[in-house]
C-alpha cells in the first residue's frame, strides 16, 4: 500500500503523453508547500530532495550523456519515494520506489524538465535544464533520419514526394578544404550578392513531427561549393552547426538548395516551442552561409515558430497526373499514361499512399481505355471514417457517387456505389458521417456532378447517410435552399454554406451560418455573415475548431472556363476569415497569402510569379504586376486545435522556392511532360497556422509551409486534414485524439503509449486528451476545444 501511494503521487504530477505541456521554462507553481525553485515552505514537514538548485547539463550528440542523481530524505534520513518526469521526450528517471534516482537525458530534445518525487500524497519538484549541442560535416548515411535524404539515383529526385519528402538533391558531403571551412566561419555580408532565402519564409509556424524543410536560396553568383547551416533556440536548449558540400548527385547543376538533416530537425523542433520565463515563445533561429571558392557570404537569418505538438490525422487530397495509378484516356504531352486519384499523407511519411482510385482497363497500346478508374472530387468526415467521391460516369455525367470506409483494412474494396446519382458531390457530412446536407453547385462547369446545377434548379436535401442513404426530416432551412459548398462545424453544432438558391450555375451568393441541433436536425439562427464584393465569389467555408470563426476563399479573378469557383484557367483567389462575433467584418489573411504589413514577402520569380510574364497553356490573362499572393484556394481546417492553434491546409499555385517554378496554371497533364521535374506543376498543398482567440478584425494567420510528402510531379489540390478513425484501448498511440476513448497513456510497464479510457488515477487530461470543460485539463492555462485539451494562446 505504501509503494502504491508514493508512485501514484509522482504519476499524478506528470500525467499525460510525452508532448511538451507548453510550460517550457516557465512551469506552474509547485504543489504541497514547494515552490518552483524547490524551496521548502517553513510550515511543511521536512521532506526534501537534493540537489535543490536548477541543474543545467550539456549533451553533445554522439557522446556519452551526463546525468543527475537526485536523493530524497525525510527528517534528514534517506526515504524511498516514487519518481517521475513531466517531459519524457527530454529524459528518463527510474520510477522507484527508491531513495535516489538518476535522471538520464535522451539527447533527442533539449529544454526544461521537472522531476517529481512523491511520498504519501506529498510532491517535491526539482528542475533540470538540458542543452543539446550538435555539429556535423557532411551527411551521415548511418543516421536513421538522414538515409532518406540521400538519393541513390536521378530517378529518386522525382519519385513520390521527392528526396526526403520535400524535393531537392539531398544532403551534401563533407567539406574537406580547410580554406572553405575557414571562409564559412568568417563570411562577408551577402546583401551585395542579393543573397536571400526563397523558402521557407521568415516567421513560419511549424508543428513538430514534420519532415525537415528544404532550404532554397538565390544570389547573384548563382552557384555554391559549400554551405553552413546553423540552428539555435532562444533559450539555448539546442544549438547546431553543420557544413555541407555539393550533393553527390549534383555534378553539373547549380547548388542552390539543401535540406536540414532530418535527425537535426527533429531535435530542433522538439526543443523549441515552449515558453521562456517572460512568457514569450522559445523560437528557432536558422542561419545559412554560402561559399563559392574560398569566399563565403551571409549569413541569411530567419526566425521560425514551433508549435509544441504534433499534427494528428491524415490529409486526403486530389491528385491529377499521379504516377501511382493509370486511369485517364488523356495522355500527357509526351504520351505518358497518367492517373487521377485520391491520395493520403500522414505526418512523417516520405510520399503519399493511394487511397481511392484504380487502374482503368488497357487498350491495345497499353494505355487506359476509359476513365472508369478515376476518383478525385471528394469530401471526408472530420473524424476520418467516411469518404465520398465522384466518378466520371452517371447522370449527370459525373454524378455517380461512391462511399468508402477509411477504417477498413482494404479501403479501395470497401466502396459502395450510392444509388442516388447527381446528389452527393461535395455533400457536407457530420463528423461521424451519419447525416449529410447536400451541395447544390457543380465541382466545375465541365464536371456536372449535381442534378439541376447547370440550369439553376438544383436544391439541397438532408439525408441519413451510409451505404443506403435515406432522406431525413429536418427543419429551419428555407424551402428549396441551394447550399453551395456546405460544411458542418467539427462539433456538429453549426453549419455554413454559400446561398446559391436560384443561381447555381453562376455562383455569387453570400456566406450563411446557422446553428444545428444534432438531436432534432433543426437549423436555427440563420445569419448572413459575408456578402461578396461586386465581381467576386466566395466559397469553401471551413470552421475553426473552437467555432470562433470561418476560413473561406475569395475569388478575385474568375477562371476563363468556369462560372463556379475553381483553381484553374487563370482563376485568382485569396484566403480570408470572418469571426463569428457580433459586428465582425471579414479579414484577408495576409500572412498566409504572402504579405506582411501590406508588403509582399513571397519571392518574385519568373513565369508569372511576379517577376516576368510567360505564356501559360491554360490562361491568356495579362499577368503583368501580379504576384503569388492571389493564388490560394479551397481551405479546410484540421478539426482539433494543436499546439494552441488551428491549422489550415489549402491549394496554392505559388512557386515552391526554386524547386517548382512552372507557370501557375500548367497542371493539365496533356499540356506538359508529367515525368519531367523541371516541368513539375506548382499546384500543391500548403499549411498555415491560425491563432485562436484572435481579435475579430485582426489577421490571425502565419506564413505557410509546403506540405511534405505530396507527390512532387503531380498537380495536387482539395486537401482534407481529418482525424484518423479512432483506435481502441490497448492500441499504440502518440496523442489522445487518436483514441476512441480519448486518452493516450503509458502501458503497464511504461514501454510505450497506448489508448485507454482514463488518465492515471482519473486525475486530469493532458494535451490532446479528452475533456468536457477546460477544468478537466491538467494545465489550467489549457482550453477544452472541440472535446480535447489544447494549449492556450497568449
Amino acid at each position: 500500500m505504501f509503494c502504491f501511494s508514493i508512485l501514484a503521487a509522482a504519476a499524478a504530477a506528470a500525467c499525460g503523453s510525452d508532448e511538451d505541456p507548453g510550460n517550457g521554462a516557465n512551469p506552474p507553481g509547485g504543489p504541497n508547500g514547494f515552490d518552483n525553485d524547490g524551496s521548502v515552505d517553513p510550515n511543511a514537514q521536512p521532506f526534501d530532495v537534493t540537489p535543490a538548485d536548477l541543474q543545467t547539463i550539456t549533451v553533445t550528440t554522439g557522446q556519452p550523456a551526463p546525468t543527475v542523481e537526485y536523493k530524497a530524505t525525510l527528517n534528514g534520513q534517506p526515504i524511498a519515494v516514487g519518481w517521475s518526469i513531466d517531459r519524457g521526450d527530454i529524459g528518463a528517471i527510474p520510477k522507484g520506489p527508491s531513495t535516489s534516482s538518476i535522471f538520464t537525458p535522451k539527447g533527442t530534445s533539449g529544454g526544461l524538465a521537472t522531476i517529481s518525487a512523491g511520498l504519501n500524497g506529498r510532491i517535491v519538484t526539482r528542475q533540470v535544464f538540458v542543452k543539446v549541442v550538435s555539429t556535423q560535416n557532411g551527411a551521415d548515411p548511418n543516421a536513421p533520419g538522414e538515409s532518406g535524404q540521400i538519393p541513390k539515383s536521378p530517378d529518386d529526385l522525382k519519385a513520390g514526394g521527392g528526396v526526403g519528402g520535400v524535393g531537392g538533391e539531398g544532403l551534401g558531403g563533407a567539406v574537406t578544404d580547410p580554406a572553405i571551412i575557414s571562409a564559412l566561419g568568417s563570411p562577408q555580408d551577402g546583401s551585395g550578392q542579393n543573397l536571400g532565402l526563397l523558402y521557407p519564409y521568415d516567421k513560419t509556424f511549424f508543428p513538430r513531427g514534420q519532415l525537415a524543410p528544404l532550404l532554397m536560396w538565390r544570389w547573384t553568383t548563382g552557384d555554391a561549393d559549400a554551405i553552413k547551416i546553423e540552428l539555435s533556440t532562444s533559450s539555448g536548449s539546442f544549438t547546431y552547426s553543420g557544413t555541407f558540400g555539393r550533393p553527390a548527385i549534383l555534378p553539373s547543376t547549380k547548388f542552390t538548395r539543401h535540406p536540414i538533416p532530418q535527425d537535426i530537425w527533429d531535435i530542433a523542433t522538439n526543443s523549441a516551442g515552449g515558453k521562456l520565463p517572460d512568457g514569450t515563445p522559445d523560437r528557432l533561429t536558422v542561419k545559412l552561409t554560402v561559399a563559392k571558392g574560398t569566399q563565403a557570404y551571409g549569413p541569411i537569418v530567419q526566425t521560425w515558430n514551433v508549435a509544441p505538438a504534433r499534427l494528428s490525422g491524415t490529409v486526403y487530397y486530389n491528385s491529377y497526373g499521379t504516377q501511382l495509378v493509370k486511369n485517364w484516356t488523356a495522355l500527357d504531352k509526351k504520351g505518358h499514361a497518367i492517373g487521377a486519384a485520391i491520395l493520403g499523407i500522414r505526418s512523417g511519411q516520405l510520399g503519399p499512399q493511394l487511397v481511392v482510385g484504380k487502374d482503368s482497363p488497357k487498350d491495345g497500346n497499353g494505355n487506359p481505355a476509359d476513365n472508369s478508374g478515376c476518383r478525385v472530387c471528394h469530401v471526408v468526415s472530420s473524424r476520418g471514417r467516411w469518404l465520398v467521391t465522384q466518378a466520371e460516369q452517371g447522370t449527370p455525367g459525373n454524378g455517380r457517387s461512391f462511399l468508402y470506409d477509411l477504417s477498413a483494412a482494404d479501403v479501395p474494396n470497401s466502396s459502395v456505389q450510392l444509388a442516388n446519382e447527381g446528389v452527393f458531390a461535395w455533400a457536407a457530412m457530420t463528423q461521424d458521417g451519419s447525416f449529410a446536407l447536400t451541395n447544390s453547385v457543380d465541382p466545375s462547369s465541365s464536371n456536372p456532378g449535381i442534378s439541376g446545377a447547370s440550369n439553376n434548379t438544383a436544391k439541397s436535401s438532408f439525408w441519413q447517410f451510409g451505404a443506403t442513404p435515406t432522406t431525413a426530416p429536418m427543419s429551419g432551412l428555407p424551402n428549396n435552399v441551394a447550399a453551395g459548398y456546405p460544411v458542418f462545424s467539427p462539433d456538429d453544432k453549426k453549419v455554413a454554406y454559400i446561398d446559391a438558391t436560384g443561381a447555381t450555375k453562376d455562383v455569387h451568393g453570400a456566406l450563411v451560418v446557422a446553428d444545428y441541433d444534432a438531436a432534432t436536425h433543426a437549423f436555427t439562427n440563420l445569419k448572413t455573415i459575408v456578402t461578396p464584393a461586386a465581381g467576386e465569389r466566395i466559397g469553401f467555408p471551413s470552421f475553426l475548431p473552437d467555432n470562433s470563426g470561418i476560413i473561406y476563399e475569395t475569388e478575385v479573378r474568375p477562371s476563363q472556363s468556369d462560372s463556379v469557383m475553381v483553381t484553374r484557367d487563370g482563376a485568382r483567389s485569396e484566403i480570408w476569415w470572418v469571426s463569428l462575433a457580433d459586428g465582425a467584418t471579414p479579414v484577408r489573411l495576409d500572412a498566409l497569402n504572402g504579405k506582411t504589413s501590406g508588403a509582399l514577402y513571397l519571392p518574385k520569380l519568373p513565369n508569372n510569379h511576379g517577376a516576368g510574364t510567360a505564356t501559360d497553356p491554360r490562361s491568356s490573362y495579362d499577368e503583368t504586376n501580379l504576384d503569388d499572393s492571389t493564388l490560394h484556394y479551397e481551405p479546410t481546417v484540421l478539426p482539433i486545435a494543436v499546439g494552441g492553434r488551428a491549422w489550415v491546409v489549402f491549394t496554392s499555385r505559388r512557386a515552391y522556392g526554386n524547386q517548382l517554378t512552372a507557370t501557375p496554371w500548367q497542371s493539365w497533364p496533356p499540356d506538359y511532360d508529367t515525368t519531367d521535374l523541371n516541368q513539375g506543376a506548382v499546384k500543391k498543398l500548403w499549411v498555415a497556422a491560425i491563432d485562436l482567440g484572435a481579435a475579430a478584425n485582426s489577421d490571425p494567420s502565419h506564413p505557410a509551409f509546403y506540405l511534405p510528402a505530396q507527390e512532387i510531379l503531380a498537380g495536387n489540390s482539395r486537401g482534407f486534414w481529418v482525424l484518423d478513425p479512432c483506435k481502441s484501448d490497448g492500441e499504440d498511440c502518440s496523442t489522445g485524439d487518436q483514441c476512441c476513448n480519448g486518452f493516450c497513456q503509458p502501458n503497464a510497464d511504461e514501454t510505450k503509449l497506448v489508448c485507454t479510457n482514463a488518465p492515471p488515477a482519473n486525475s486530469c487530461s493532458g494535451i490532446q486528451e479528452k475533456c468536457t470543460t477546460s477544468a478537466d485539463c491538467c494545465d489550467k492555462s489549457n482550453q477544452c476545444i472541440n472535446g480535447f485539451c489544447a494549449q492556450g494562446v497568449k
